[in-house]
């Protein structure tokens, strides 16, 4: 299965303010405000990577495709699909692609389900992290099919994520990690390696989602 995630709405503001890492680097002036706010986001866009987290509420779109080896009537996306990002605050939005072409916009099941394994639509669960969804065998897509006759091409996932809007609302242990690294950023403008301070690392470890294969 490959996969793809692109933001396709931004945070509204960066987990730390500007004046915040001022503080931190100690800065007593505004003259290298605009490096910073460079710094800041990419620090924090580093910090989503390593947590496989989204900080501030942003919407992404996870694209999944059956592998290029499957033959159509094999290309079905069964069973949980775990999603890449979290915490995840709702859905807005997933749709399906199949090999003739046509997009089907797929809502989520009525609950409860039965039989639970002839269901239609999808069904979300953000109970736990990494959320999961599953998609409904019995899904009608637009040309009448449903989905376990037909191939897919691809599926796509339209989600609101994020620990919420304001910086306060990111955990204080992730906040003072992006500052470190902020200032890591600062002081060293490229002439040390990629990776982030050990410190920052430390951290992070606590809030880290590990995906163990699937």
């Amino acid at each position: 299965m490959l996969s793809t995630l692109t933001v396709t709405k931004q945070p509204a503001a960066e987990p730390v303010t500007v004046q915040q890492a001022r503080n931190h680097c100690r800065i007593d002036d505004a003259s290298d405000d605009e490096l910073l706010e460079g710094y800041i986001k990419a620090a924090r866009i580093m910090a989503e990577g390593y947590l496989s987290r989204v900080l501030i509420t942003q919407t992404l779109l996870w694209t999944v495709r059956p592998q290029s080896n499957l033959h159509a009537e094999r290309s079905h996306l069964w069973g949980p699909l775990t999603l890449p990002r979290a915490p995840v605050q709702s859905i807005a939005s997933v749709i399906v692609l199949d090999e003739r072409g046509n997009a089907t916009a797929v809502s989520a099941a009525t609950l409860p389900i039965v039989p639970p394994a002839q269901f239609t639509g999808y069904i979300i669960d953000l109970a736990l992290e990494p959320g999961r969804l599953r998609l409904g065998h019995m899904t009608a897509l637009i040309d009448g099919r449903t989905l376990n006759h037909a191939g897919l091409e691809y599926l796509q996932v339209s989600m609101i994520a994020g620990y919420g809007t304001h910086t306060t609302d990111v955990p204080e242990t992730i906040r003072q990690a992006i500052l470190l690294t902020t200032a890591f950023l600062y002081e060293h403008r490229g002439d040390a390696g990629g990776e982030m301070p050990k410190a920052a690392e430390w951290l992070l470890d606590r809030d880290r989602l590990q995906f163990l294969g699937g």
